[in-house]
This record gives C-alpha cells, structure tokens and sequence, in this order.
C-alpha cells in the first residue's frame, strides 16, 4: 500500500489519571522529551504518503539533511526507515514535507511517528507551519474554554509569549 492516510485525533480534552482535565495538546506540548522534535498539534489533519525509493531521489531538492524531526499520531503503524511525503493543510494551502520514519512509539491507542525532515529547508519551513498550527489549536482550546468572542490577535499574542521561545528549532 503506497498511501496511508492519518488524521490527529480531535483536541478534545482528556481526563488523566490524577483526576485534572488537560487538553492533549498541552500536555504534549509541555512534557515533551523529544529533543529536537516538534509534536503535530492533536486535532489538525496531516496525510502521509510512503514515497519509493524513486520518488525520493526524484523529488530531493536540498542535499544537506535538517536537523529538526516532526512527531504525529497515526492509526497505523509506521516502520522505521520509510521515507514519508507528509501534507498539512493550512488556510487553503497545503504544505509538503519529506523525511525519514526515525522513532515509532505504541501508545496503547496509537502510534507516535517521529519523522527526521530530509532538508535544512523544510526544517525551517516545518517550524513556521508549526507554530501557525499550533497557535490555531490554542485559539480552538481558548474558544471552548472562554467563549466563541475570543480575539484571535490576542490569543496568538498569548500563545507567543507563553510557548514560542520552547519551540523546538534547528540549530
């Protein structure tokens, strides 16, 4: 099968074991010990292609490997090695990434895919999709919590000054 498909689950809040409710993407945002790995925010699309070995030498544009990985759920699991296309969608745009399946973790309900990016290029380019992603998912959470009149300027505002300076980023 050439395409697997993997969509995050909604960023519905979860109950932990200590009682509190969290909201996944926090909790993985904040505790997460990955260096160098950027967590794909629970809740936004990403679609996965397995790309052949011919498509990877074909597409590759940028020689020099990056140094930044980007982690997501999967339904499915994922071997390492594989050389993945990842999509992501944002604001009508879809951006494209390329990279190698480097970590793959069961979680009990699914996988957690680490993805090494294929070039310093998308490694730079994943970062800003990231933050723009990760930034919508504050504003869906602070929505829920506080109400659909919340502005989104000072939510992103928040979300910087709050999360930005621990962003993982390429060195």
């Amino acid at each position: 099968m050439s395409l697997v498909s993997a969509v995050s689950r909604s960023s519905v809040p979860e109950t932990r074991q200590s009682g509190r409710t969290k909201n996944k993407y926090y909790t993985e945002f904040v505790e997460s010990n990955l260096n160098g790995f950027i967590h794909h925010p629970v809740g936004f699309p990403i679609e996965i292609r397995r790309l052949w070995l011919n498509d990877w030498f074909e597409n590759a544009v940028d020689t020099e490997q990056g140094n930044l990985g980007l982690c997501f759920e999967s339904d499915h699991y994922i071997k390492p090695g594989t050389v993945l296309e990842i999509s992501i969608p944002l604001r009508g745009v879809i951006q494209k990434f390329k990279g190698r399946v480097v970590l793959v973790r069961w979680n009990g309900e699914s996988c957690e895919i680490g993805m090494w990016l294929s070039s310093r290029t998308d490694a730079g380019r994943i970062r800003i999709v990231e933050q723009i992603c990760h930034i919508e998912a504050y504003l869906k959470h602070k929505r829920h919590h506080e109400g659909p009149f919340i502005s989104p300027e000072r939510v992103a505002q928040e979300w910087i000054s709050r999360f930005a300076s621990s962003f993982p980023s390429f060195g």
